[in-house]
């Protein structure tokens, strides 16, 4: 995958670009031994063809060179200093497409350092526009290449030798590479097995891409295997497991001697794009009563549906760090895993919104002193001050910004202040653009009767006499985000709206007090005249945009639920007789009593929730009129229209309209217009193997109402 004539022609081309500039530049090229520790590379697109590559290296700090110098104390580089690269060989970057950068603008912005190990790690930016998307169908080949690695590699044929981290360009593929998290230095634990046993230690380099989506592979460079000694093979697995085999490792060639080895992985997507990793590995002895330990101490990455959990080392090892008592944490060891780090676990955050989460560490010497190293931290992020000495915690505090949806991989280790460092820990997150909030199932109730759970596509029946109560929920899958639900067009007379009230997540979400997951009630009691009024009350729920200028999105949802009063039917709220409600609709005990015939005596007393007819659905038929039905049913323009709110006296009838009367015998005609008949249309429940099957109902509402949730209704016509 990775041609060796690359590095053959970048080190061509520095060779030919010292000589051709003599001896202006000869001093920039420096012998004073290996310094060059490790480097990655990758890149992305900011317009058309140009391309902006970014360069993580790690180099020797007391490197004797006048451009290595610095504001430190000691006068070499620390955090923020801008040096220049070079080196035996000078450091080119070579495009491809045959420019190329010399040392004379390669600048390294030192990002962390240390003394104790003396090392100094940076971000080199660079810039580059080509001529075309790709080379002719090829990719773009590009090479870092320089002299010298450190003398204190073991692993290669020869001392001081020269590097070269490579990745290729198609602009036409891809507008980002992928990427490959790694540390400049690797700390191995020795395992315990007694020579001549064959050991094994592993670590990860995950390798992962901006896009989720796409997978990375994660292999070992050709040009490593050729150089192992023969005591040592490396080999990779799965989600970037590296896995380092040995039989023994001398005290001569362990990490208390100063010793390193040199790993160089690609990782590449399935066709064929790439990026490079070039790093150190160091095999500690006795690394119990040595290397120091790393794991999670709380999270609130919002996909960890229990809220703020330690892992089990900080429950075991160093809980006085904690930010619960043992006796809490073992509370709360039933509820979810310990958090986990790369590969077993991805945390899912949102733009705009916080991930915060927290690392400690502690090392076996209880005097040491303990700091953290830290990379692929993203832009805009914040580390606090590490707080205790050993144990030690340190927390990442970031507000993805708008463009840094994706996912990002950052790697942590602890340094003890006697130079053993831990082996590194990666924490991988995933960002994704603010999610809009949505409406759950909505709660249905007459009073405290008629409860069910529908959803807001149904329509809601109500009832005279029964005050309903309609409950929206609305949810945010962002569990740090703010919801708040609004009544979005007038409610009908009598209706008010409560209070927005928090309620349990769909999504599992636990963190307080944010309004992730809301529920709002509408109460109404329809007035006895509103049978047949129908309206639309709309409700909205919108979220909040978030932090780092409102880099979320504001997204509002908006749902249209139709309120239907059944025409005929009163609900009874409290206890009453017939006379009572007889005397609210301006008729006689006895019509009440022979329109509801499961009332067995007038004189007893109705209860809460039973639901009486007050008048007949009568079908309106051909030629009829408000004017004829009042007349033949000896029933009044005004109570016609009492009856049935969805018309007045200019409305038309359709035939087959349901309408609501009340007959009064002793107005009404002698006969009807049918010559003493009368055709009623009510309808039949088709729900075999439940009560209702083959129950006739006086509306179709009703009907639907009553009928099971496989059940149907049909139009039957009953004669009288």
């Amino acid at each position: 995958m990775v041609p060796s004539r690359a590095a053959a022609l970048a080190t061509c081309l520095a060779l030919c670009w010292s000589s051709l500039t003599g001896a202006q530049y000869s001093s920039r090229l420096e012998d004073n031994g290996g310094h060059f520790r490790s480097a990655n590379i990758y890149w992305e697109v900011v317009s058309n063809n140009t391309v902006k590559f970014t360069i993580e290296s790690a180099w020797r700090r007391d490197y004797g060179s006048a451009y290595w110098k610095g504001s430190g104390a000691d006068g070499l580089s620390v955090t923020g200093d801008l040096i220049f690269l070079n080196g035996r060989q000078w450091p080119i970057v070579s495009y491809g497409d045959t420019s190329m950068t010399s040392g004379d603008f390669v600048q390294l912005e030192v990002l962390a350092y240390s003394i104790t190990n003396n090392w100094i790690f940076g971000r080199s930016i660079l810039y580059h526009t080509y001529p075309s998307p790709n080379n002719q169908g090829l990719p773009w080949l590009v090479s870092f290449t320089g002299c010298c690695k450190l003398s204190e590699i073991n692993n290669l044929i020869q001392q001081d030798a020269p590097w070269s981290v490579e990745t290729n360009v198609d602009l036409l593929r891809y507008k980002q590479s992928p990427r490959l998290a790694s540390m400049h230095l690797y700390s191995l634990p020795d395992a315990s097995l007694p020579p001549p046993a064959t050991k094994s230690v592993d670590f990860f380099i995950p390798g992962y891409h901006r896009n989720s989506q796409i997978q990375v592979n994660v292999s070992v460079a050709p040009d490593v295997l050729q150089d192992s000694p023969t005591n040592m093979t490396i080999a990779t697995e799965g989600y970037g497991k590296v896995l380092v085999t040995f039989s023994e490792i001398t005290y001569e060639e362990s990490a208390r001697n100063g010793k390193f080895y040199s790993i160089k992985v690609n990782g590449s997507t399935s066709d064929g794009i790439f990026v490079q990793a070039d790093f150190l590995i160091r095999i500690q002895l006795n690394p119990l009563i040595s290397m120091p330990k790393i794991a999670f101490g709380h999270t609130f990455l919002s996909n960890l549906p229990a809220g703020p959990n330690v892992s089990v080392f900080c429950q075991s090892a160093i809980n006085q760090t904690c930010k619960y008592s043992p006796l809490s944490v073992g509370s709360m060891s039933g509820l979810q895993d310990p958090v986990h780090f790369w590969p077993d676990s991805s945390y899912h955050g949102y733009v705009g919104f916080l991930v915060n989460y927290t690392i400690i560490a502690q090392a076996p010497i209880i005097s040491d002193r303990i700091l953290f190293n830290v990379v692929g931290l993203p832009d805009f992020a914040q580390l606090t001050v590490t707080s205790g000495n050993n144990p030690a915690e340190m927390t990442t505090l970031w507000q993805p910004c708008a463009g840094q949806a994706g996912r990002f991989v950052i790697c942590y280790e602890a340094a003890s202040s006697n130079g053993n460092v831990s082996t590194p820990e990666c924490v991988d997150v995933v960002v994704h653009n603010d999610t809009p909030p949505v409406f759950g199932p909505s709660t249905d109730a007459d009073g405290d009767f008629d409860i069910q759970t529908v959803n807001l596509t149904q329509n809601v029946i109500v009832t005279m006499g029964a005050t309903k109560f309609y409950t929206v929920h609305a949810y945010d899958m962002n569990c740090l985000d703010d919801i708040q639900i609004n009544i979005d067009s007038p409610l009908p007379p009598g209706a008010s709206a409560g209070e927005s009230t928090r309620v349990s997540s769909i999504y599992g979400c636990q963190q307080q007090p944010n309004n992730h997951s809301l529920a709002r009630t509408i109460q109404w009691l329809a007035p006895y005249n509103y049978g047949g009024y129908s309206t639309l009350i709309c409700f909205a729920v919108s979220d909040a945009c978030g932090g780092c200028n409102c880099a979320g999105v504001v997204d509002t949802q908006v749902q249209c639920v139709n309120f239907t009063v059944m025409k005929c039917k009163f609900s009874v709220s409290v206890e009453h007789e017939i006379n009572e409600i007889a005397h609210i609709y301006s008729t006689s005990w006895l019509q009440i009593w022979k329109l509801n015939p499961t009332i067995l005596h007038p004189d007893y007393i109705l209860f809460k929730g039973q639901k009486l007819d007050i008048g007949r659905l009568l079908q309106v038929g051909p030629n009829d009129s408000l004017f004829a039905i009042s007349q033949r049913y000896g029933a009044s323009m005004q109570l016609l229209l009492e009856l049935n709110r969805d018309i007045n006296l200019t409305s038309s009838l359709t035939v087959g309209q349901d309408l609501c009367v009340l007959p009064d015998s002793c107005l009404g005609q002698a006969a009807s217009i049918y010559a003493g008949v009368s055709e009623y249309r009510k309808y039949q429940c088709h729900d075999p193997g439940f009560n209702t099957d083959g129950v006739i109902f006086s509306s179709l509402d009703l009907c639907k109402l009553q009928c099971g949730g496989s059940g149907s209704c049909s139009s039957v016509s009953v004669w009288s």
